[in-house]
């Protein structure tokens, strides 16, 4: 072989040996980022009541309610645990003086669980009360 062949096989040899390290401390990277970036998000506790019956004002009608308070403190979802019979008797206060027309639709359900949500916030003075969803919801 002559000199010509033998540096080209050396810079063959290198750019291999650079794309291996390359794809190494890429890969190396990217699980650190994503081990990083699921250890930023805040931790979240999650709390759901037994199914709620309730009526609503001016109708026959009666609404058929299941609640999942998200908190962002052990603490707070321990105190929500222990007065799940506050936050039952709250929703149901709010609920009933709900007239069909307001419960109904997408703005109707918000408007209800930003009211809830306020409700519980006031009643136990936690601000890391941060979220309310209905996991059912039925008007019969």
């Amino acid at each position: 072989m002559n000199n010509r062949n033998i540096i080209l096989v050396i810079i063959l040899i290198l750019v291999i040996i650079f794309a291996i390290l390359g794809a190494v401390l890429g890969i190396t990277y990217y699980r650190n980022n994503s081990n990083n970036s699921n250890g930023n998000q805040a931790e979240t506790f999650n709390l759901t009541l037994e199914d709620m019956y309730c009526n609503i004002k001016d109708s026959k009608k009666i609404m058929k309610v299941k609640i999942t308070i998200e908190t962002g403190n052990k603490k707070t979802l321990e105190t929500l645990t222990e007065k799940q019979f506050l936050i039952r008797d709250d929703v149901n206060k709010i609920i009933r003086n709900k007239t069909e027309d307001e419960i109904q639709g997408e703005e109707g359900q918000i408007a209800l669980q930003k009211e809830i949500k306020e409700s519980l916030v006031n009643l136990f003075h936690d601000n890391t009360i941060t979220n309310i969803y209905f996991n059912d919801l039925i008007i019969q």
